[in-house]
C-alpha cells in the first residue's frame, strides 16, 4: 500500500493553491476594471440618461480599479522587503518602492474621484432631473483639442445662469466644430441663447443636480 499523503505535503501545498486563486481573481477584476473605465468613457457621450448611467459604470470601475491597486500594497511591500534583505544591487528595492508609491497614489485617488462620482450619479438617478430655466448665458466658447492619429474633437464651455439666482459651468465635447450651429443638433437651444440671440431668447433645461449632467434642453 502507498503510504496516506498529508494534504499539509509539500505536494499539495495549499497556501500556494490559494494565493494563485487570489493572483488570478485580482488579475481579472483589475483588467475587468480598466475595461470597463475605458468602454463607460468612449460610449458615454455628453447628454441625457446615457451619459448618467456611463458615469455610474465608469466611476464604479474606478472604484474597483483603486481597491485592486490598494489590495496589491502588501505584496508589493513583501517583495520590498524580501529585496531589501537579500544581497547584491538595491535597485529592485528601488523599483519596487516606486511601485508602492504610484499604487496608493493612484488606488486613493480613484477610490476616493470614483466614489465621488459614483455617489452623485446615484443621487441623481434617484431624484431624477430638475427643471430649470435659464435667465442668461455668458462665456461661450470652443477648444479645439488634437485626438488620436490627426482626428480633432471639439470642447465647448458655457456657463448658464438661473432663475434662482445660481449659475453652472458646462463642457460638452462634440465631434464637428459646429455642431451647436445646427438646427437638428439638442444644443441648437443652447447655442440661440448664447450667440445668435442672447437676449430675446429663453430657454429650460433638465439638469441632474449632483453630477451637472443635462437631460434635455428646449426653448421656452
Amino acid at each position: 500500500m502507498y503510504p496516506r499523503r498529508s494534504r499539509f505535503s509539500p505536494q499539495i501545498r495549499p497556501g500556494t493553491a490559494r494565493q494563485q486563486r487570489a493572483m488570478t481573481i485580482w488579475a481579472c477584476v483589475f483588467l475587468a476594471s480598466i475595461v470597463v473605465m475605458f468602454a463607460a468613457f468612449v460610449l458615454s457621450g455628453n447628454f441625457g440618461v446615457r451619459k448618467l448611467v456611463c458615469v455610474m459604470i465608469g466611476s464604479g470601475a474606478a472604484v474597483l480599479f483603486g481597491i485592486c491597486c490598494l489590495v496589491a500594497l502588501p505584496t508589493l511591500v513583501r517583495a520590498m522587503r524580501d529585496a531589501l534583505q537579500g544581497p547584491g544591487d538595491s535597485r529592485p528595492a528601488i523599483g519596487t518602492f516606486i511601485m508602492i508609491a504610484a499604487a496608493a497614489l493612484i488606488g486613493t485617488t480613484m477610490v476616493v474621484m470614483g466614489g465621488g462620482a459614483f455617489a452623485e450619479g446615484y443621487e441623481d438617478a434617484r431624484q431624477g432631473p430638475q427643471t430649470r430655466a435659464v435667465t442668461s448665458c455668458e462665456k461661450y466658447f470652443t477648444v479645439t483639442e488634437q485626438g488620436r492619429r490627426g482626428s480633432k474633437y471639439y470642447r465647448n464651455y458655457f456657463t448658464l445662469h438661473f432663475d434662482d439666482g445660481t449659475s453652472r459651468r458646462f463642457e460638452v465635447t462634440t465631434d464637428t466644430e459646429d455642431e451647436f450651429a445646427q438646427p437638428t443638433s439638442p444644443y441648437y437651444a443652447v447655442y440661440q441663447a448664447c450667440v445668435i440671440q442672447p437676449s430675446t431668447t429663453s430657454i429650460v433645461i433638465e439638469v441632474y443636480p449632483h453630477s451637472g449632467i443635462m437631460k434635455a434642453i428646449r426653448e421656452a
